[in-house]
C-alpha cells in the first residue's frame, strides 16, 4: 500500500465531506418532497357543489389556463426564420453510402 500525501490526505477529506453534504441534501429532499406529503383534504360539502380533493385542485386550474392559451407563431416567423440557413437539397434523395471495401476482390 502506498504511503498518502499530505495533499491526497485532504483532497481525500474535502471529498469526503462533500459526498456527505450532497448525500444529506438528497436525503432532506426525498424526505421532505416525497416522503411527507400531506393527507388529501375535502371541502365540507354543500348543497349543490361537488367535493374535489384538495390535490386535484392546481391541475384543473392549470387545465383550464392551458385551455386559454393561444400561441402567437408569427413573430417567429417574420423574425427568427428569415435568419436560418439550409445545408443542403431538401428533400434529402438517398444516395450511394460508405466506402468500398478494402478487403473485396476487385
Amino acid at each position: 500500500m502506498a504511503i498518502k500525501t499530505t495533499e491526497e490526505r485532504k483532497k481525500q477529506t474535502t471529498l469526503l465531506i462533500l459526498a456527505l453534504i450532497i448525500f444529506i441534501a438528497a436525503a432532506a429532499v426525498f424526505y421532505f418532497g416525497f416522503l411527507s406529503k400531506q393527507k388529501n383534504v375535502s371541502v365540507p360539502e354543500t348543497p349543490g357543489q361537488q367535493v374535489v380533493p384538495q390535490s386535484q385542485i392546481p391541475s384543473a386550474i392549470l387545465d383550464a389556463h392551458l385551455k386559454k392559451t393561444t400561441l402567437n407563431v408569427d413573430f417567429l416567423i417574420k423574425t427568427i426564420l428569415p435568419f436560418l440557413k439550409t445545408h443542403g437539397d431538401l428533400p434529402v434523395k438517398k444516395g450511394e453510402v460508405g466506402r468500398n471495401n478494402p478487403f473485396s476482390a476487385q
